[in-house]
């Protein structure tokens, strides 16, 4: 890959990134009142949702192409992403101490919301990412109009005629 190419990967994986965070920390807000009120958590329970995120973000990364996928093969990797996630997510949930999985309730709460977080972020993703091609499709529309109108490309101005040259119709140095 080049460097613009790295770039590019960068920059989606942190936008991301961050949009993961948020949700994950707003789906814990939500469970953790509706479902498990009277827990109290350390300042450790704030690494969680930075773990997760970038396991959602590793298991997007993977599943990631360069080429255009048909849309067969773009569903069948956001599966195998989605349940990637849930897969380690879970894992982490059965293994850790902090997490109640014995209650029962918990795991299918939890892969329901990671199934939420999964689906809101391609949504916001996907308005985003339709923002910006259509400011790149209006920037290619006023590029190709200046073309066609033989206007320079990168200078706005007109040339400044003078009073003189206005008035007499000619135009010098």
């Amino acid at each position: 890959m080049t460097r613009q190419k790295w770039k590019a990967l960068f920059i989606r994986a942190l936008r991301l990134y961050t949009l993961l965070v948020t949700l994950i920390i707003i789906m814990m807000m939500i469970l953790g009142n509706l479902l498990d009120r009277d827990r109290v958590f350390s300042y450790d329970a704030f690494f969680s949702p930075l773990i997760y995120a970038l396991i959602g973000t590793a298991a997007t990364m993977i599943t990631q192409s360069d080429k255009e996928l048909s849309v067969r093969n773009l569903i069948i990797r956001k599966v195998i992403s989605l349940l990637l996630i849930e897969g380690v997510i879970i894992f982490i949930a059965l293994n850790a101490d902090t997490i109640p999985t014995e209650k029962s309730w918990v795991i299918p709460c939890l892969a329901l919301g990671i199934f939420a977080v999964f689906v809101l972020s391609h949504i916001i993703l996907y308005f985003i990412d339709r923002k910006e091609a259509e400011k790149l499709n209006a920037d290619l529309a006023r590029f190709q109009e200046k073309q066609m109108n033989g206007s320079p490309i990168h200078d706005n101005k007109q040339p400044k005629i003078s009073y003189e040259a206005k008035k007499t119709g000619k135009q010098g140095l």
